[in-house]
C-alpha cells in the first residue's frame, strides 16, 4: 500500500506550520476534512464566537455524528483522528461553517474557514456529498453558468475576507474546486487581490464563455489545479485550466477519492498526463458539453433526477438497495414523457455517442499514421 494523506498526517505530526509551511498536501487534507459534518461543531456565519480547534471537536461527547456519510464514515474517522492527534492540525481554528441544502433551488454548498497556527488563512469550500441534489446541481454545471452554489461561493468569500486579515488561500476539492475557482474569479478586485493561491482537486472546469472573461484571465496564474491519473470529474469541461497529473491507487471514478492519491514526503507523486483510455471519455464528454443543446441537456438531465425524486431517494447511501424500484420509476418517466421531451433526451444522448465514436475514430486514425 502507498502513501496517502493520512501517512502525511502521521509523517509530519510533529511539525507546525510555522514550522514547515502550509502546501499542496495541506490543502487536500483540509478539503477532505470539510466533508464531515461539522453542523453544531464549528461556529456558523453569523455567530460570533470564537474559532474552534479540531482538537476541540475531538473532546466533544458527540463526535461519532462527524461521520454520518456511510460511504467514507472509517477513512474520514481515521482521517480526523490522526489531524486530532497532530501538533500541526490539532490547533487550526475553524469557523464560519455553512451547510445549505435546497431542493427548490436545486444547490448544495457549504464551507469553512480555517486559521493556521502560523497566521495563514485557507478558505474551504466542500465538494459534492451524498445528497442527490448536490450531484443534479453538478450536472446542471455542464450547460448553465453560474449555478446557484456558484453564486453562493461568491457572496460566502466577501464575507469570510471581510474577517480575515491580510493575504489568504483557497480550495476545494470536485465542485468545492470548481466553486473555488469560481468565487476568486468573481469576486470583487479587492477580495481578489488578496488570494494568494487556489487550489482546485480534479474539479469541474467551466463553459466556453466563462474562461473567455477577463476575470480567469486575472487569477489564472495563481490556480494550482490537480487531477488524478484517472480523472474523470476534473477533466469535465476541462479546456484552458492548467494542471498537474498525480498518480493514484484504484482505477477509474475510485481516483477521484482523495485518499487514494499517492503522496511522496510533503508532495504528490506525478506522472506525464492522464490515462489513455479515460482521456478518450474525457475529451468525448467534453466535446459532447460543447455541442449539447442547453435546453436538451437540461430536459436530460431534470428526467434523470425525476427518476431520483419519484424513488424517494434523497441520498446515494439509498441506491444500492432500491435498483429494482429505480428501474420502475425510471420505466415510468420514460412512459410519461411527451413526444418532445422524449426527442430531447435521444437527441443528448445521440450526440454522446457520436462524441465517443469521433474520439475513437480520431485515435484510430492516428496510430495508423506513419
Amino acid at each position: 500500500m502507498k502513501n496517502n494523506i493520512i501517512d502525511y498526517i502521521e509523517k509530519y505530526r510533529d511539525i507546525t506550520f510555522a514550522e514547515k509551511q502550509f502546501n499542496k498536501v495541506d490543502a487536500l487534507i483540509l478539503s477532505q476534512f470539510s466533508y464531515l459534518k461539522l453542523d453544531g461543531f464549528v461556529p456558523g456565519v453569523g455567530s460570533y464566537e470564537q474559532p474552534v480547534t479540531i482538537k476541540q471537536i475531538s473532546q466533544s461527547d458527540n463526535v461519532d455524528s462527524l461521520f454520518s456519510d456511510e460511504r467514507y464514515a472509517s477513512v474520514n474517522r481515521e482521517l480526523f483522528e490522526s489531524m486530532a492527534g497532530s501538533a500541526r492540525f490539532a490547533g487550526t481554528g475553524l469557523n464560519h461553517y455553512i451547510n445549505l441544502l435546497s431542493n427548490r433551488w436545486e444547490m448544495q454548498f457549504s464551507a469553512l474557514t480555517a486559521y493556521l497556527d502560523d497566521g495563514n488563512v485557507h478558505v474551504i469550500f466542500r465538494g459534492t456529498d451524498e445528497t442527490v441534489v448536490g450531484w443534479k446541481e453538478d450536472f446542471n454545471m455542464s450547460f448553465m453558468t453560474p449555478v446557484p452554489a456558484q453564486v453562493k461561493a461568491v457572496d460566502y468569500l466577501h464575507y469570510a475576507a471581510e474577517r480575515i486579515h491580510g493575504p489568504f488561500s483557497v480550495g476545494g476539492h470536485s465542485k468545492g474546486g470548481n466553486l473555488a475557482v469560481y468565487s476568486a474569479m468573481k469576486c470583487s478586485r479587492y477580495v481578489r487581490d488578496r488570494i494568494s493561491l487556489i487550489y482546485s482537486q480534479d474539479g469541474p472546469g467551466f463553459t466556453k464563455e466563462t474562461l473567455e472573461d477577463s476575470d480567469f484571465a486575472s487569477i489564472k496564474d495563481r490556480i494550482r489545479k490537480y487531477v488524478p491519473r484517472s480523472s474523470i470529474i476534473g477533466m469535465l469541461l476541462q479546456s484552458q485550466e492548467d494542471y498537474k497529473v498525480i498518480e493514484a491507487q484504484s482505477i477509474g471514478i475510485l481516483q477521484h477519492d482523495p485518499f487514494n492519491w499517492i503522496v511522496e514526503d510533503d508532495d504528490f507523486v506525478y506522472c506525464d498526463d492522464v490515462a489513455g483510455r479515460y482521456e478518450i471519455s474525457d475529451e468525448a464528454v467534453n466535446e459532447w458539453a460543447k455541442r449539447a443543446d442547453p435546453e436538451e441537456m437540461k430536459v436530460f438531465v431534470d428526467k434523470i433526477y425525476e427518476v431520483f425524486v419519484e424513488a424517494g431517494i434523497n441520498d446515494l447511501n439509498e441506491i444500492g438497495g432500491n435498483i429494482p424500484h429505480l428501474m420502475i420509476k425510471a420505466k415510468s418517466v420514460l412512459d410519461g414523457m411527451d413526444d418532445d421531451d422524449r426527442q430531447r433526451v435521444r437527441a443528448v444522448l445521440s450526440a454522446f455517442a457520436g462524441c465517443l465514436k469521433d474520439q475513437i475514430k480520431g485515435i484510430v486514425h492516428h496510430s495508423r499514421e506513419p
